[in-house]
């Protein structure tokens, strides 16, 4: 009774709905087992550092492992592709934007008195530079240090520290390793202006600002295509949102920055250098692409990361942190007509500034197969990646079904065959969109062998079901069961205020209208099975494989 009458359906399509449950962006839930080891390699999280069960999958969602498709072969106007029984919901969806750039989308949903807020910023690690990387996910740490009148004692004393901790920081560039003594009486002024700076510091204050108000689920995530900030409020705190939310990002102020990095330096050393899958991962990425930045991690490389300056983190925040680049999804108790009102309040003030121009390295084809091998101290590990379509490639909707028939559940074809009857592998997936899917990216096929059972024998195994799925092709009564498993887990979606809101936002940047969320499922229903077979057989050949393997 708690599912809104309108997306609701024929009383056998709703029993069907609540059996089953809330997967919100793919089919198998014990995929979160793959995904929850790659997630903190492609969407590093923020404090608090503990990880909840629906913060793991929005920061999997984000990564691409849980990503529903976008919508490809839509008319982005065409109402007509909604589906009928969701008309009514996508109705309440209503979009606008400021003349300064800044967009807004707002579902109304008053099932509560609680609104759930998303800031989307259309900006990820893939638009670091070479010698930068990590800037993207540190500046999201920094974003909660607060701003000229939230976190500070005295804001005018601690910028002139500030200033002067940056200016000794570029002093010390220009030193030689022979002049030790000017080093460290540099050295000790940073020491002093640092600890001068940090007695004015008062520290979570915008954390305790939201949290003494009501508000819960403060955190946000870095990815390789996106940053994105949420939390929530009851929904007589909307104004206050606005005003926290519009001064964290006009005035924002990078204070405890070397004690950041630390904290930052040591979540690479927890997930990467000392994390066997993590090593992996990171490697397999530099093998895997040549000259797209999806080859790069997003929490950066140390060296990096130490390098990194107050200065560096403030040109990216100016040059990306663009009203153009921003989306707000808000979902729940509100109306349009209020945020539209305190929309113009807060952030109509904003100046748009010049366009932040991208460029970003095409990766040329892949013309042989490529291959990683890694001793170390995990589980074997095999995995093969293929290069596939960008969110919003024609054949992207083929691409999400084809993912559905190899690993869409317990029926799915890796696991049935690998798992169930041949019982050689723990585990067995297929997915698409990592790192990210805002550019051409990998799907992975993904096996854990069980024990006793050697690494060939899950690889010989994959083929197999590919080279039969190519050979064969696609039943339509079973691609019609794939759709309709994902059309459950698109609806189960459509419970939380938060994962709408997200999801809104996510479709609003990459494809112009946050409708077109709803506007895919008439998208998938067009996909035939000669279609999904198609892509397959010009996906899964052999120069286009990246083996990756843990002994």
């Amino acid at each position: 009774d708690r599912i809104p009458e309108d997306i609701r359906g024929p009383s056998g399509a709703k029993r069907r709905f609540l059996g089953r449950p809330v997967l919100i962006l793919k089919f198998k839930m014990d995929r979160i087992a793959f995904a929850t080891s790659v997630v903190m390699r492609c969407g590093e999280r923020s404090d608090p550092p503990q990880v909840s069960r629906r913060s793991v999958m929005k920061l999997v969602s984000s990564c691409g492992a849980f990503m529903l498709p976008g919508p490809l072969k839509l008319a982005l106007a065409d109402d007509d592709r909604i589906p009928e029984d969701i008309r009514g919901y996508a109705s309440r969806v209503n979009s606008f934007s400021l003349p300064n750039g800044f967009k807004f989308v707002v579902l109304e949903r008053g099932v509560s008195p609680t609104v759930s807020f998303v800031t989307y910023v259309d900006v990820g690690a893939s638009d670091e530079v070479a010698g930068k990387t990590g800037i993207a996910h540190f500046l999201e740490h920094l974003a909660f240090k607060g701003t000229e009148s939230i976190g500070t004692k005295d804001y005018g004393r601690e910028i002139a520290l500030l200033n002067e901790i940056d200016d000794l920081n570029e002093q010390k560039k220009s030193i030689t390793d022979q002049q030790k003594r000017k080093l460290s009486a540099i050295d000790e002024k940073i020491m002093s202006a640092t600890a001068q700076a940090e007695e004015l510091v008062i520290s979570n204050d915008f954390s305790r600002i939201v949290q003494q108000e009501g508000g819960v689920g403060l955190n946000a995530a870095t990815t390789i295509d996106s940053t994105q900030y949420f939390y929530n409020f009851p929904s007589n705190k909307t104004e206050l949102w606005f005003a926290l939310e519009s001064e964290r990002f006009q005035k924002p102020v990078f204070r405890q920055f070397e004690k950041e990095k630390a904290v930052v330096l040591e979540e690479r050393k927890l997930r990467v250098d000392n994390d066997s899958v993590g090593q992996f991962l990171e490697q397999y990425l530099m093998k895997a692409f040549d000259e797209h930045p999806y080859r790069r991690p997003v929490i950066g490389f140390e060296q990096d990361i130490r390098g990194l300056s107050r200065a560096d983190v403030m040109s990216f925040f100016r040059k990306y942190y663009r009203p153009e680049n921003i989306t707000f999804g808000i979902v729940g108790d509100t109306s349009v007509d209020e945020v539209r009102k305190l929309a113009e309040k807060y952030f109509g003030g904003f100046e748009a500034g010049e366009k932040s121009s991208r460029t970003i390295p095409e990766e040329p084809v892949q013309k042989q197969e490529k291959s990683l091998v890694m001793k170390l101290d995990s589980e074997p590990w095999y995995v093969e990646g293929y290069h596939v379509p960008a969110f919003g490639a024609p054949e992207y909707p083929a691409l999400r079904l084809l993912e559905g028939v190899l690993s869409g559940g317990r029926t799915s074809r890796l696991f049935r065959s690998l798992v169930l009857d041949k019982q050689i592998a723990l585990q067995a997936s297929f997915s698409s969109g990592f790192p990210g899917d805002k550019y051409a990216s990998l799907g992975l096929l993904f096996a854990l062998p069980a024990p006793g059972k050697s690494l060939d024998s899950v690889r010989d195994a994959l083929r197999e079901q590919i080279e039969t799925l190519k050979s064969e092709g696609v039943k339509p009564s079973e691609l019609a069961r794939i759709k309709r498993s994902l059309k459950v887990s698109y609806l189960n979606a459509f419970q939380s205020n938060e994962t709408m809101a997200g999801f809104l936002c996510e479709f609003a940047a990459k494809t112009g209208d946050a409708k077109n969320a709803f506007r895919l499922l008439g998208a998938l229903d067009e996909v035939k099975p000669e279609d999904v077979t198609n892509l397959a057989r010009t996906v899964f050949v052999e120069s286009n494989r990246t083996v990756g393997k843990i002994l």
